[in-house]
Formats: structure tokens, sequence, C-alpha cells
């Protein structure tokens, strides 16, 4: 007995000093987490009246110095930093771009740099997914895993490099296979199909399977038709279907051979139908945390549906997001009197996942601003008012509202560099609004500035 509580001591000692091992090489005393969205540590972006970057705590405090180019969230412990090269700042709108451009580099949670890369070179994912992260420059692609490790060497760009970050699956899509984290193509794109052809796009691994496609051309056309495979390569979806896109939760969507190209309808990952083609093909169509997908109706209203396609959240928002943890943003409709006129708005809101609004914008012009992800975040959430033309102020607020931090930075939207153009005053705003709103039950720039928002956090 004593012997076996004496093996149990030394056990447990191993392994506490493997974990700790662990937290030196990843610069943390942490699990790596497999998706930023996932890491709970209490630390977030957040820029100074220097333009510079730096980490704020949960109370608003600058905990790690505004000292950086450009900073992005944590992941297990570690977030990545632009490290200023020739002494100016590289501005988050992009547009004060240094001449020697930044270093990238990772930091641990006392904003020491615990990796850099070689100048010239950077990270193509901001966060480490899985494990892995791809880095390279204008003409090479890699993969790094989280110890700082090169699992594949920068090669240069073009069928074999890796199109997109690590799944869940440990695999990761280049036109000519799957790497998997050891560098090596698991699954070649020369696999044996229903007909023994090639498939000439692969997509990312989604619940054990991955959408390939298969296409020919004759003198008239070119044909597209897709199937989907698993870890092994084997094909589990016949290549039939004329569109196929996976969308989480063990769904995929899909069309039938000439049917209605505007809406899709579910099946399983075996392929199994789930319901007829009638989920609009709209917006971002892919189950978030919670089981729910954003789908819109016909009348061009959002709501949110289960795995088996039933309503869980009634079609009634401008637009809707995924949920990330709890929450979920929304564009919900909604009234405001300007210069007595009663108009038609739509206002940025937070739901749960009862469908409940947890928060509201209290003007038209404050969107979410996305840094990790376009949720809430450990339960902050950013946004960024647009009013004042030659100024953006970004807000981190909590879900009661109450500011935690705020900065703002210059713009070079239209007539900032204008000499006659002067500040706004309120009735000069309530008569620019009045004719935006003229004629229209909604401001018809506001889906102009999603689009430009979501386009910017790929671009990021």
């Amino acid at each position: 007995m004593m012997k076996k509580r004496i093996l149990k001591r030394i056990n447990a000692a191993l392994g506490a000093v493997i974990v700790g091992l662990a937290g030196i090489l990843t610069g943390c005393n942490e699990p790596f987490s497999q998706t930023p969205e996932e890491d709970t540590t209490m630390l977030w972006p957040a820029a100074d009246s220097t333009g510079y970057w730096g980490f704020i705590n949960e109370k608003g405090e600058m905990v790690i110095p505004a000292k950086y180019d450009r900073t992005y969230g944590f992941s297990g412990g570690v977030a990545q930093v632009y490290i200023d090269v020739d002494g100016e700042p590289l501005r988050s709108t992009g547009y004060q771009v240094p001449t020697l451009g930044p270093q990238h580099a990772f930091i641990n949670k006392k904003g020491e740099v615990v990796y850099t890369l070689p100048e010239g070179q950077g990270f193509l994912d901001h966060y480490f997914y899985y494990g892995c992260c791809r880095y390279g420059d204008m003409r090479k692609t890699g993969i790094m895993d989280n110890h700082f490790s090169t699992i594949l060497a920068p090669m240069d760009n073009g069928l074999i490099t890796p199109l997109g970050p690590m799944t869940k699956d440990g695999l990761a899509a280049s036109i000519f296979g799957y790497y998997n984290k050891k560098g090596e193509i698991a699954i070649s794109s020369y696999i044996n199909g229903v007909d023994g052809e090639r498939y000439w796009k692969l997509y990312d691994f989604c619940d054990g399977i991955a959408v390939v496609d298969k296409s020919w051309s004759d003198e008239s056309q070119s044909y597209y038709v897709y199937g989907a495979i698993n870890t092994k390569g084997e094909l589990v979806i016949d290549t039939i279907y004329p569109y196929l896109q996976s969308v989480g939760n063990d769904r995929l969507l899909y069309k039938l051979k000439d049917s209605d190209w505007t809406y899709a309808g579910l099946m399983d990952t075996q392929g199994n139908i789930i319901t007829e083609q009638n989920i609009y093909l709209g917006g971002e169509n892919f189950f978030g945390d919670g089981g729910l997908m954003p789908v819109r109706n016909n009348q061009g209203l959002y709501g949110y549906i289960d795995k088996n396609g039933i309503v869980q959240i009634p079609y009634q928002y401008a637009y809707a997001d995924p949920f990330y943890g709890e929450y979920a943003w929304v564009w919900k409709s909604t009234t405001m009197s300007i210069k007595s006129t009663e108009v038609d708005v739509n206002l940025y809101c937070i739901i749960n996942l009862q469908g409940e609004v947890v928060l509201s914008m209290d003007t038209w012009d404050k969107m979410p601003a996305s840094l990790i992800s376009s949720g809430v975040h450990n339960e902050l959430c950013l946004v960024v008012d647009t009013e004042n033309p030659r100024l953006n102020v970004y807000k981190y607020i909590n879900l009661k509202g109450e500011v935690i931090y705020s900065w703002s930075e210059k713009t070079n939207r239209q007539g900032y560099d204008a000499p006659e153009r002067r500040e706004q005053t309120e009735a000069d705003r309530d008569e620019m609004m009045l004719r935006m709103f003229e004629g229209t039950k909604y401001y018809p720039l506001a889906e102009q500035c999603v689009r430009s928002r979501r386009a910017h956090a790929e671009r990021e």
C-alpha cells in the first residue's frame, strides 16, 4: 500500500513537471486553448492616444503598456503583436504604414516577447488554431506549432501550401491534399472517387468530413459537383450535388440538380436528408455555439434554427450573426425621433440563446468592432461610434452597457482633409439623417457598413 502511494505521488509530480514545461514552451502556465474564442485570459487588446497598442484588464487598466504597432487577442496565454521597427506606429486603420514595416512576435501575459519571426516574415493566422499557426512571407507559407517549432517549412506559395488554418480534425487543406500536424500530406487530392478522378478543390474539415469539388468541362461549359470525404480520405457523400457546404453541428447545406439556387436544404454527415430546400442562402449560414444557425426567410428577416431545421428564435431581425458562446449580435428594427420625425432604423443588439435582448446600442451608428470574434469575449464587447466623419471612437463595454475603456482614431473618410469642412452640429446631423432615411425603411448605408466591417475582419 505504501509503495502504491509513493508511486502515485511520483506520477503526480512527473505530470506537474510536464505541464510546467509545456507552459514554459508556450509562454504560459495554462492549457493551450484550441481557438481564440475559447481562451479565458482576461486581457483585451486596446490602443491609447498615441496610436500604439497594449492590453487592458477587466477594470479598463492598461496592464501591458501600449507600445506595439498592433495587438491581437490571447490564445492559450500568448498573443500576437507587431513590434515597431522604425519608430512610427502602424495605426489600426492601416493608413499610416511604417517605412520598414513591423516585426511579428508573440508575447506572454507579462508582456514579455517569447518568440519573434525574422524581419520580412509574418503570421498568416493571428492565433493558434488547434495548436498550429501558418507563417511566411509574400512568396512562402509554412506551419509552426504552439511550441514555436516548425512543422512545415515555408514553401513557395502555390498548389501545395496550406490554404487555411488547422481544423479540429488536425488537417489543413491545400489544393494537393491535407496536411497533418506532422507536416505530411495525410490525404492526397488524387483520391479515387466514384469515377476515379482527382478532386480539384478541397475545403476545410468540419465534424470529421470535408467537402470536395470535382469539375470537368466540355466544349460548351464547365461543370462542378460536390461530395464529402472523411479523415481517411474515403468518399462518404457522393459527388453529385451542385452545391454542398459544411455548416457545423454535424450538418451540411445541399442543393439538388436543377433546384432553385436561392434556397438549400440540410443533410447530416452521412448524406441523409434532414430538411427540404427551404433555407435561404444569405448571411453567415453556420451553426454557432448553442447549436443555432442564423437564417433568413423570404420576407428578408433573420431568425435562428436548430440542426433539424426547426425555428428556435423567430424571424424578426434585419441581420443576425452566429452565436459565440452564449451571445450573438443582431440588427433589430426600431424607431427613432429626429427633429420630431419618427423614422425606422436598425440598431445593433446582443441577444442570448433564448432570444432575449441583453444589450442594445443607443444610436444607429454604433456597431461591433471585431478583434477576436464578432461576439462577446469574456463578458466584454468592443463597439465603434462612427458619428464623427473625422473620428472613430472605440469602446469596450460590458453587458450592462457600462464603458470599461475607450480610445479614438482619426479616419481618412471623404472630407477629412478638406479645409472648408466644418464640424457637424447636432442640427446638421439631424438634417443629414432625415435625408438618408427619407422614403426608406432602413438606413441605406448600414448594410454597406456591415459588409465593410466583415471584409476588414477577414483581412485582419
